[in-house]
């Protein structure tokens, strides 16, 4: 007979559903197995109090429905309409990153070798392109978790005013942000996302790296500005590394991933706007409403990107000495990989007065839109009734909105506000958005001199003075077939 205290034998209570279900389902969904899980909901804030077990947990399980891979037994039948509603998204993902998809979006736990089996029989050409490819090796070198965070811009999709961007830290492979915006050529942008990171974490890492250009130098002074309010010693040196020549290696090759494995299923879309002639962005009204539609939408998949990017597990390198992990794992625990976090506590005051220097808040960059046009466009999109933005309704809520602004943009403060949009710049001239900044006039990083582990209050837990192996990392330019 059931306790009616819900209390086992040594008087601990057991998790209520309403708590430990929404974190099963999410590790569940990335991918842990019920040994982990339990450890982890005995880790968390929350469900450490109450009693978990390995047979509580198969019984919850079991009850909620959240099955195993084996427990909801698809066959190349049941998983056909799933995996080609991944395919018209993703075309070119390949069975390593449809498993992870069809888990954390489509809620299907299934071997990768189903999907092997029923990409060889519907989609044999697929695969063998996929197989095809060469591969491409490279070193990275790093001391630990938090020793460098590393960005990189990325304009491939200029074509259709948008940007993009990323912050990587390259240990633990953890993205720390993945941007679409409308400019990504603006310093204080970039120091911005930079910024936010930081306040979210509560760290900083002891060096930041970039390619050259005058974009980074926001990131550049800032992290600088922010190292030396707090340790005065390091005040002669720029605490960034430029790294020109394809020297910045890590994300590099994350774009190069996000190409194949994100980006075509997507640029087909846009892609159809402009050919289709839905969509001018000379047009300064459609670019507009362009920025306003779509860079929500397309930054809404970027995030679920990412995040099944940091939750998901590579397949085992051999070539990589250490760790080898899901990323957020080896970043929010790397004592459990034996690994050293050298991040630095920030001081908020600290902070905010380098945001602003260098990214203050009400900079217009930081502006979807400009302020009246995003009022009405909100107004616009109550009477019209959208609420959800999917590929299959993208287009068409951009040209409702379209027409109701076609009605009103010879009236103020509309009107005021599409004439003094920019014009698209031609080759040679500096992009929408753009804003020099020079960068601090200080001696370049040099390897070895201006190097300060932080130690005291200032330092994280793991962080010390004693010397540190760097190890060598060789990371694959791959997909998985």
């Amino acid at each position: 007979m059931p306790n009616p205290q819900g209390k086992n034998g040594r008087g601990v209570v057991s998790p209520p559903d309403a708590i430990i279900r929404p974190l099963v389902e999410q590790y569940v969904a990335n991918g842990y197995s019920n040994q982990e899980i339990i450890s982890r909901l005995r880790a968390h804030q929350e469900t450490s109090k109450f009693n978990i077990s390995l047979s509580l947990l198969k019984k919850r399980r079991s009850q909620w429905g959240v099955t195993s891979a084996r427990g909801q037994a698809h066959t190349i039948e049941s998983i056909g309409p799933a995996v080609e509603r991944v395919r018209q998204r993703f075309p070119k993902q390949g069975s390593h990153d449809m498993k992870q998809t069809l888990r954390q979006e489509e809620h299907i736990m299934v071997p990768r070798d189903l999907i092997l089996w029923y990409m060889n029989l519907h989609h044999p050409d697929e695969v063998q392109r996929r197989k095809s490819r060469r591969l491409k090796r490279s070193t990275f070198w790093t001391a630990g978790l938090h020793d460098i965070w590393v960005f990189d811009q990325h304009d491939k999709w200029r074509r259709f005013q948008l940007f993009l961007h990323v912050g990587i830290e390259p240990f633990s492979g953890r993205i720390l942000w993945l941007k679409i915006w409308w400019t990504n050529h603006n310093p204080r942008l970039i120091c911005g996302w930079y910024c936010d990171t930081v306040q979210s974490l509560g760290a900083m890492p002891l060096v930041t790296q970039s390619d050259p250009g005058t974009e980074n130098n926001g990131i550049a002074n800032g992290h600088t500005m922010l190292r030396h309010l707090q340790d005065p010693g390091l005040a002669r040196t720029l605490q960034h590394k430029f790294r020109g020549d394809h020297r910045n290696i890590k994300p590099e090759i994350f774009w190069s991933q996000l190409r194949r494995r994100w980006t075509p299923g997507f640029e087909d879309i846009l892609d159809f706007g402009l050919s289709a002639g839905i969509y001018n962005l000379d047009d300064a009204l459609e670019r507009l409403v362009f920025h306003f539609v779509f860079i929500p939408w397309l930054q809404h998949e970027l995030d679920l990107f990412a995040d099944k990017f940091n939750n998901t597990k590579p397949r085992f390198n051999m070539h990589k000495i250490l760790p080898h992990g899901r990323p957020n794992d080896i970043f929010d625990c790397p004592e459990k990989f034996d690994c050293r976090d050298f991040s630095v506590i920030v001081d908020n005051s600290s902070l905010e007065q380098v945001r602003k220097t260098y990214a203050p808040s009400d900079h217009p960059v930081f502006l979807l839109v400009p302020q009246e046009f995003s009022q009405q466009a909100t107004a616009f999109m109550s009477e019209l009734g959208h609420t959800v933005l999917t590929r299959d309704n993208i287009w068409d809520t951009y040209s409702g909105l379209l027409m109701c602004f076609r009605a009103i943009e010879g009236e103020d403060p509309i009107r005021s506000v599409i004439t003094a949009q920019p014009k698209i710049p031609c080759n040679g001239e500096k992009l929408i958005g753009s804003e020099e900044m020079d960068v601090l006039d200080l001696p370049p990083f040099v390897e070895g001199a201006g190097y300060r582990v932080p130690t005291g209050e200032s330092a994280a837990v793991n962080s010390s003075d004693e010397e540190s192996d760097f190890y060598e990392f060789t990371w694959t330019d791959e997909e998985a077939i």
